[in-house]
C-alpha cells in the first residue's frame, strides 16, 4: 500500500544561503587562524580528521582532465572517474545559433581550422576532426551524456543576446537548469542571467585588479573566479565579508592547492582534479552535522561458505568501518537471505534466526541503532515471517523506502515456476500506481527500492543455468524507469552474490548511474530462459547493496582456475541522505571500496558462461563515493496545493 503525507518544503532564499555560507567560511577560517593559517602548520596535522565527501564540491574540473583533450568526453568522463563532482564547458555559438564547447572564438586551436564558430554552420562544425580525434562537441551532447550526475560550470565566451537565449533553451530542455554555475568574464553576461535566474550561482572570471573590483562590489555576482595571482586570504577574507564566495582558478600544484585550502577558499579550478580530491580529504578540516542528513546502512545475503569467516564477523566489520568513518547509520537494511542450505532455498527456511543475530551484531556496533531503525527484505530462501518488512512503501522523514519482497513481488526462478510472470507483473502495476500518485503529490524526498533479485541480464536468466532467475524483470524496470523521470530513485537489490554469473557488471561491486545503460532479459511468451537481451538507458541509480557472506561456489580460492571473478569482496553500501543530493559510497572491511569493479569475463564451472556477455558491455570501474542531486523542485507553493 502507498501511504502519502503531506510535504512541508520550506524555501530557503538566496541571501540566506550567502549567509549560511559565510557563517560556514567564518568557521573554515577559524579553524585556519588556529591552526596558524599556514599550509606549513596544515601539513601532516589532519590526516586522522573525518573529512566529509562533500569537500569534493570545492573541486572543479577545468575543461575536464589534464590527462585528456580539453572538452572531450574522454576528458570529462576521466575527472569523474577521479571523483568529480563539477565539470566545466566553455560555450560558443554557431551561425546558426547551436552552442558548441571550446575555450576559444575560432577553431583554430583544436582542429587548426581558424575560423570563428559564429561564421560557420552547424554541419561545418560538426565535420570538424580534433587533432586528437573526433568532433567538437555540442553541449546538448554533454548534458545528454552525463544528465544530472554532476554539476556544470558554464563559461559563456560572449555577451550577445543569441548566445545567452540558447544559454536558457540547453538547460531547461535537459533539466539541468539547478545543476548549473554560470561564468562569464563580462560582467554585462551576469546581468543578464540575474534577469533570468536569479537564484543560479553566477561567477565573474577575474584577470585584472579592476575586474576583481566589480566582481566584489557587483550584486549579481556570486561568486568571485580569481586568478591564481590573486588567490590570498586578504582577498578570500573580502569576497566572505560580501557575502559571496571565493573562486581561484587555475590551480595545478600543490602548493596553490594547498594555499587555496589553506585561506578557505570556497572552490577552485584545476586541471589536476585526482591530486586536488587527495589534497583536500587529507588538509580540509570540514564535517557536516549529522542533524542534517540521514545515513543508511545497505547489505544483503547474510550467508556463509565453509572455511570462511562466519556472516556475522563479516557485518561487524563492515559496521566498524562504516562507524569509524564517522558516517553512523540511522537504518540498517537488509536486501534478503538470511542463512543458508544447499537443499532448501526456494522461501522455506525461517529467517527468524539470523535476523536476531543481526540485530545483536548491529547493536554491539552500533548501540543507537534501535529495532525500529532495521529492516528486512524477503530473500528466496526466507519464509515471510514477522521480521519480513512489509510490501510496498515506508515513509521517513526525509526519503522514502519501497520494499520489494521476493515471494510474492519479485520472485526468481521467474519462467521455470508457474504463476511468476502474473507476480512480477502485478507487482510493477503496484509499484506504477505508488509512483504515479507521488509524481501526482509533488513528491520531492528521494526513494530507495529495496529489493532481493536484480534487475540486470545474469547468466542465470540464460539457459546455461536453466533458472530463469530473473526473466520478467523489464516489467519492473520500465515501471521504475519511467517514474524516475519525477522521482528520485535508487534501486538496490542483492541475491548474485560475490562471483559469478553477472561479472561483465562487476561482480561484488555493481553501479550504474542515471543516464548509463542496463542490460535487461528479452522474453517471449513461453521462455523458461533467454539468451537475449536489450540495452535501455537508465533514469535512476543502479546498485548492489553489497553482500554479508559468500555461497553457491561464490567464494574466493574455490576452484580459481574456474573463475575470473571481477571482485570477490564482501561489502555493504552506504546512502546518505541531504536536502539537496545523495552521497553514495561501498566499504568493505578496510574501508571504502570502489562503487562499481571493472567487467571481466565469466568463466563460470568449467567456462560454460564464457562469451555470453561481448566485452563492449563490461563495465568500467567506479571509484566512488558518488553525489546523486536531487532532481525534484523545491516550489512549496505547487507542493502544498497538491497534498
Amino acid at each position: 500500500m502507498c501511504v502519502l503525507a503531506s510535504a512541508v518544503i520550506v524555501l530557503k532564499s538566496k541571501e540566506r544561503l550567502r549567509i549560511r555560507e559565510a557563517e560556514e567560511t567564518q568557521k573554515l577560517s577559524a579553524l585556519s587562524d588556529q591552526l596558524g593559517n599556514t599550509c606549513a602548520t596544515l601539513s601532516g596535522g589532519l590526516s586522522d580528521i573525518y573529512y566529509d565527501y562533500a569537500i569534493a564540491d570545492r573541486v572543479y574540473s577545468h575543461r575536464g582532465s589534464a590527462g585528456r583533450s580539453e572538452h572531450s568526453f574522454e576528458a570529462y568522463d576521466e575527472a569523474i572517474a577521479a571523483g568529480s563532482h563539477n565539470i566545466e564547458q566553455d560555450v560558443v555559438i554557431s551561425k546558426d545559433g547551436t552552442l558548441y564547447v571550446s575555450h576559444n572564438l575560432t577553431a583554430a586551436d583544436m582542429t587548426g581550422d581558424d575560423r570563428a564558430y559564429s561564421e560557420m554552420s552547424d554541419a561545418e562544425i560538426d565535420a570538424l576532426t580534433r587533432y586528437s580525434g573526433g568532433k567538437i562537441l555540442r553541449l546538448s551532447e554533454v548534458f545528454e551524456r552525463y544528465g544530472r550526475r554532476v554539476h556544470y560550470l558554464i563559461e559563456l565566451k560572449s555577451s550577445d543576446d543569441a548566445t545567452v537565449d540558447a544559454f536558457k533553451k540547453e538547460i531547461e530542455e535537459h533539466g539541468v537548469t539547478d545543476l548549473v554555475t554560470a561564468q562569464a568574464l563580462e560582467l554585462s553576461v551576469i546581468d543578464k542571467l540575474e534577469e533570468q535566474y536569479p537564484d543560479m550561482p553566477k561567477l565573474l572570471v577575474v584577470k585584472t585588479a579592476d575586474a576583481l573590483d566589480t566582481a566584489m562590489s557587483s550584486d549579481n555576482v556570486d561568486m568571485v573566479g580569481a586568478r591564481v595571482q590573486f588567490v590570498n586570504a586578504d582577498n578570500c577574507k573580502e569576497a566572505h565579508d560580501r557575502g559571496k564566495k571565493f573562486v581561484g582558478w587555475t590551480l595545478d600544484s600543490e602548493a596553490d592547492i594547498r594555499n587555496a585550502i589553506s585561506i578557505g577558499a570556497d572552490a577552485y579550478f584545476t586541471n589536476k582534479t585526482a591530486l586536488a580530491l587527495e589534497l583536500e580529504r587529507k588538509y580540509r578540516a570540514v564535517k557536516t552535522a549529522k542533524t542534517d542528513h540521514s545515513t543508511l546502512f545497505f547489505s544483503s545475503d547474510y550467508q556463509a561458505e565453509s572455511g570462511f569467516d562466519a556472516p556475522k564477523e563479516t557485518l561487524g566489520s563492515l559496521l566498524r568501518a562504516v562507524v569509524s568513518d564517522e558516517k553512523i547509520p540511522d537504518k540498517v537494511i537488509l536486501c534478503g537471505d538470511y542463512t543458508n542450505d544447499a537443499t532448501q532455498y526456494n522461501y522455506q527456511l525461517s529467517p527468524e534466526d539470523a535476523i536476531d543475530e543481526i540485530k545483536t551484531v548491529v547493536r554491539e556496533e552500533a548501540s543507537q541503532i534501535t529495532e525500529e531503525d532495521m529492516l528486512f527484505v524477503q530473500g528466496n530462501h526466507d519464509k515471510l515471517t514477522e521480521s519480513i518488512a512489509e510490501s510496498g512503501l515506508h515513509e521517513q522523514d526525509n526519503y522514502l523506502l519501497y520494499v520489494l519482497n521476493t515471494e510474492n513481488d519479485f520472485p526468481w526462478r521467474q519462467g521455470k515456476v508457474s504463476g511468476t510472470y502474473d507476480k512480477v507483473e502485478a507487482a510493477a502495476a503496484e509499484m506504477k500506481e505508488c509512483f504515479d500518485a507521488l509524481t501526482a503529490k509533488g513528491e520531492t524526498r528521494p526513494v530507495f527500492i529495496a529489493g532481493h533479485v536484480p534487475l540486470h541480464f545474469t547468466a542465470r536468466t540464460s539457459s546455461r543455468h536453466t533458472t530463469g532467475d530473473n526473466l520478467y524483470s523489464s516489467l519492473v524496470f520500465d515501471a521504475v524507469n519511467e517514474a524516475a523521470k519525477s522521482l528520485d530513485i535508487v534501486y538496490l537489490y542483492g541475491h548474485n552474490h560475490s562471483k559469478g554469473w553477472d561479472c561483465y557488471m562487476g561482480g561484488a561491486a555493481v553501479y550504474r548511474a542515471d543516464g548509463e545503460s542496463l542490460l535487461l532479459p528479452a522474453f517471449k511468451d513461453g521462455d523458461a530462459n533467454t539468451d537475449s537481451f536489450e540495452e535501455k538507458t537508465l533514469h535512476f541509480t543502479y546498485l548492489n547493496a553489497g553482500y554479508t557472506g559468500y555461497y553457491m561456489n561464490c567464494a574466493p580460492g574455490e576452484n580459481p582456475e574456474d573463475f575470473a571473478a571481477a571482485d570477490e569482496a564482501l561489502t555493504a553500501t552506504v546512502c546518505e541522505v541531504y536536502e539537496d543530493r545523495i552521497e553514495i559510497a561501498r566499504y568493505d572491511a578496510n574501508g571504502h571500496h570502489v562503487l562499481g569493479a571493472a567487467g571481466a569475463e565469466n568463466p563460470f564451472k568449467g567456462g560454460i558462461d564464457e562469451g555470453l556477455i561481448d566485452s563492449k558491455y563490461h563495465a568500467k570501474e567506479t571509484s566512488g563515493p558518488a553525489v546523486i542531486y536531487l532532481k525534484r523542485g523545491k516550489d512549496s507553493e505547487a507542493l502544498d496545493e497538491a497534498a
